[in-house]
């Protein structure tokens, strides 16, 4: 997982802003309902995603959840 997160962003540069998930950097990720490593991988399809975020800002909130 390091050379896809915080090793890319060193290559580039970019391990100030990108990387991790740490206040004041960058995000791409998504807060699911259920962990995904811990269910049956037949199930995975039907786990719901609660929210979005993209470039550190949420872009998607699911209503089911609020």
């Amino acid at each position: 997982m390091y050379s896809v997160t915080q090793g890319a962003a060193y290559q580039y540069f970019e391990e100030d802003e990108k990387g991790s998930i740490t206040v004041g950097k960058r995000a791409d990720f998504v807060i699911l309902e259920e962990n995904p490593l811990t269910i049956d991988p037949l199930q995975l399809e039907h786990v719901a995603i609660v929210e979005t975020f993209a470039r550190g800002e949420s872009v998607y909130q699911n209503s089911e959840f609020n």
